[in-house]
């Protein structure tokens, strides 16, 4: 069976890895203080209640609530358009939360393990499948081949979108005072 190898992951490898993950607590952790804002309850009893779901799932209960209260359709759209970024790296997360990672077939890159496991003719699954309604699209091997450029790109992507929804939210007066 492979293992995967630590040997292929460098310290820069770790720290970005790193930063990617705490963007996304970021952006969970925003999800959850708007779903408190907009339900009139504390951060607190949001984050309890959503602590299992993942960042789809997150994003999902944000958007479903914004239509319960019938939030005005321009700004659901913007904070849909901000989230949609994150949520086209989330396959990202669950690799680096998940996965042991080999050298790529690309020079100087590095991919998940689990490329290299599965029989010809099985291919996992981008979206996740517990949502209902979600749209299966077929995870292409190759998209899971990074360098440390395509990570630092990554990182600095979700950083920028981060700080413009937080913009956003603060014009449009949804932003919590951060503590």
């Amino acid at each position: 069976m492979n293992t995967g190898s630590q040997d292929c992951l460098t310290p820069q490898h770790l720290q970005l890895f790193g930063t990617i993950v705490q963007w996304f607590a970021r952006y969970e952790l925003l999800m959850q203080e708007l779903m408190a804002k907009l339900a009139g309850s504390e951060t607190a009893s949001v984050i309890l209640l959503t602590r299992r779901l993942d960042f789809g799932g997150k994003r999902q209960a944000l958007l479903d609530l914004l239509r319960h209260r019938a939030h005005p359709l321009d700004q659901y759209d913007k904070i849909c358009a901000y989230l949609l970024v994150p949520l086209t790296y989330s396959p990202l997360l669950y690799d680096i939360t998940h996965s042991v990672w080999q050298p790529g077939a690309r020079a100087h890159s590095i991919q998940p393990d689990w490329i290299f496991r599965f029989p010809p003719g099985v291919t996992p699954l981008r979206d996740d499948t517990s949502l209902p309604g979600e749209a299966f699209m077929d995870r292409d091997n190759n998209e899971s081949i990074y360098s440390l450029d395509d990570f630092h790109d990554i990182s600095g992507i979700l950083e920028e979108h981060y700080h413009g929804l937080c913009t956003y939210l603060d014009h449009i007066g949804m932003k919590h005072p951060e503590p």
